[in-house]
């Protein structure tokens, strides 16, 4: 399967996956909407580590993607998908389903956050040479 603009509008659609593990947790909520489970049950069904797993947990909730009990006695947890409105998701699962469209997404999220990056960097870079033009000036 062939990437392209496919993908790039697909993943500015859910800009927010820059994980495998994000990727994963999502396919696996899809796949079990209701789940209750510990985090290191779900780590392990998805074949990450506990504090990865934990990160991309709290991106998809803070997404709005996932809902989670937040009950302080029980070690497991229930996990919801939260899916109303996000046509995007359908597409998703259709390319991410086979081994050549999970690679595409992966290669592509990996893109992504490595323009991310180059940017966020680039914007550093420009901000300190203005505060040294400033500090020299005065």
């Amino acid at each position: 399967m062939a990437k392209g603009p496919r993908f790039q509008h697909l993943l500015t659609s859910i800009g927010v996956l820059r994980h495998p593990c994000d990727l994963d947790l999502l396919l696996f909520f899809h796949r079990h909407p209701h789940a209750l489970l510990t985090s290191d049950r779900l780590a392990a069904y998805v074949g990450d580590d506990l504090n990865q797993t934990a990160r991309s947990l709290d991106l998809l909730t803070d997404a709005g993607f996932l809902k989670r009990s937040q009950n302080p006695t029980h070690a497991a947890r229930m996990y919801v998908l939260q899916t109303s409105g996000t046509g995007w998701l359908t597409s998703l699962i259709d390319i991410a389903s086979t081994p050549d469209g999970r690679k595409s997404l992966l290669d592509a999220m990996k893109e992504a956050s490595e323009a991310e990056a180059s940017l966020a960097e680039s914007t550093q870079s420009d901000v300190l040479r203005r505060t040294r033009r400033r500090t020299s000036v005065s």
